[in-house]
């Protein structure tokens, strides 16, 4: 990478814009005529770098025919939580691409995506003449989660309304993204079972959970 201190506030890449509409991203900016191609960073909101810390592989670039045939940039949020894009303006020189080291925030934007939906769906089958029935639960999700994230809460006589109405029970693998059927259980004929967020508002921040 061929850093150089920005020389001139010319070239800078200010005035960025976004749209979102589900999670296509839509980024526009000006544009310095003194400007051959820019880089764009893109990163979690919390794992920003500075500059001077940033790899060439986490860097796209993107050219100024791209960008007339887009009318911007279009990218997809694939995590979770806020997304920090940043981009770099570009000049090529004797055969050389230099990047400029444009550190104020004119380069910069933040965007929150819409929440992960994460859908459930939990079946009941009775046994003929038995005090026991079996659940079979299935989870659907966007985006690869952690076990932890969520739980199953089982009551006597009714549906669980929260982590608190019942007992709670741990799931025992991580969820891919795709759907998910963990193994069949057995419980009372009376009792009854519903999954929930492990830490209730933090994670309805990022997820929101579907009964399917």
């Amino acid at each position: 990478m061929n850093w150089e201190p920005i020389s001139s506030p010319n070239h800078e890449i200010k005035d960025v814009k976004k749209t979102l509409q589900d999670s296509v991203v839509h980024l526009s900016w000006f544009w310095p005529k003194e400007i051959d191609f820019v880089y764009i960073y893109k990163t979690s909101a919390d794992s920003v770098k500075p500059i001077s810390e940033i790899d060439e592989c986490e860097l796209k670039l993107y050219t100024r025919e791209e960008y007339k045939v887009n009318q911007g940039y279009v990218g997809r949020l694939d995590t979770i939580g806020r997304t920090a894009y940043r981009i770099l303006p570009c000049q090529k020189r004797e055969g050389k691409l230099i990047v400029f080291m444009q550190e104020n925030e004119k380069n910069l934007i933040y965007i929150t995506g819409s929440r992960a939906k994460i859908y459930f769906s939990i079946a009941y089958k009775n046994k003929l003449f038995q005090s026991r029935k079996k659940v079979k639960m299935a989870i659907m999700t966007e985006f690869p989660i952690e076990k932890e994230l969520l739980v199953y809460v089982k009551k006597s006589d009714g549906v669980p309304i929260s982590l608190e109405d019942g007992t709670v029970y741990p799931f025992i693998r991580d969820f891919p993204a795709g759907k998910t059927v963990p193994p069949e259980i057995e419980i009372d004929k009376n009792e009854f079972i519903r999954i929930f967020f492990n830490n209730g508002k933090k994670s309805a921040q990022h997820y929101e959970l579907i009964p399917d």
